[in-house]
């Protein structure tokens, strides 16, 4: 099976709250989730090959352990376990992907809409949930966790995360690029070495960048991404246009995801190295530019992260939220 969309941005999702340590919020899974619920997300299922399933595909070597294939409705399934305790309760488990799956090792497997194990889940009184993705950065979705989650409406989210854009496993990175947009120092020279140098190639073709405006480019190399959005800080006056240059990159960049169709973000901190812009005052711009903008955008579910590569950026924004 090819990746489902929504399948996929769970994944993100599930991999970014992992990354973003012990405090980070579950609402952009939530989101994801609940996304999917909305979309027929995919999920697979392992299951265990009965009499029945191998009459009904008719050649025994069409069902070979590993292989993922669809059946017609009616025919006994019983899904693979895993023991939840000594009683006989157990989870079972599903994966986004089939390169999920296949961490635990091949198993045969069935396709199911999310949306339909969660209202299936009664069903069986021993089972006390799912498991999406055992094997890794799994999330244990406990009967009562999947009753709030069909009831849960997505909202847009702000995050904020220790390390870098790079790390990020989401729809656009932003890269706080040069006007030239042909690669530079810090995180521009690090997004560039780690996309490779198709990324040079197609910046060429861009012609530059205005200070506050923003360009996006395909991600290369960077396979956990699919966009990089180059955005154009501006370098730190004092003067009161340096607000409105550095809020219009914020502004300018999430259009751009908009456009493009992503619901998912990584910002790094823009302007606030060789730029000289004032980490706590770069904080609060970039706060308030984002949230202006989901203001304007109410019908827009967008997960934005703040990436704090240093721990005075992280610093900012707390003192910020504690305002």
């Amino acid at each position: 099976m090819n990746k489902d969309k929504y399948a996929l941005d769970l994944e993100r999702a599930i991999f970014n709250w992992y990354y973003g340590g012990d405090n980070a919020a579950p609402e952009s899974v939530f989101n994801a989730v609940a996304n999917g619920l909305n979309n027929d997300m995919q999920m697979i299922v392992q299951i265990e090959l009965s009499e029945a399933i191998l009459q009904a595909i008719g050649d025994p070597e069409k069902a070979k352990v590993g292989d993922t294939f669809s059946l017609k409705e009616g025919l006994p399934i019983k899904f693979r376990h895993i023991a939840a305790d000594e009683d006989g309760h157990y989870f079972i488990p599903l994966f986004t992907s089939q390169e999920e799956m296949n961490k635990g090792g091949a198993y045969s497997s069935i396709n199911q809409s999310l949306k339909s194990l969660f209202e299936a889940v009664d069903n069986w009184p021993d089972c006390v949930g799912y498991i999406i993705n055992p094997w890794d950065r799994k999330l244990f979705l406990r009967k009562n966790y999947i009753k709030m989650l069909l009831a849960y409406k997505p909202k847009s989210h702000i995050s904020f995360v220790k390390g870098s854009v790079i790390d990020m496993h989401v729809d656009a990175i932003v890269n706080a690029a040069n006007s030239s947009l042909l690669g530079g120092g810090g995180v521009d020279g690090a997004i560039h070495m780690a996309a490779g140098p198709e990324l040079l190639k197609e910046c060429r073709k861009l012609n530059g960048c205005n200070t506050g405006e923003a360009k996006i480019t395909g991600s290369y190399n960077i396979k956990h991404a699919d966009h990089i959005i180059h955005t154009v800080g501006p370098v730190y006056s004092g003067k009161k246009e340096d607000a409105e240059l550095l809020a219009a990159c914020y502004t300018n960049s999430l259009d751009l995801a908009l456009e493009n169709g992503c619901n998912s973000i990584a910002f790094p901190g823009i302007s606030t190295g060789v730029y000289g812009y004032p980490i706590q005052e770069a904080a609060t711009v970039s706060l308030l530019a984002a949230a202006k903008w989901l203001d304007a955008h109410p019908d827009t579910v967008m997960n934005i992260y703040f990436c704090c590569y240093r721990d005075d950026e992280m610093a900012a924004y707390m003192a910020f939220l504690r305002k």
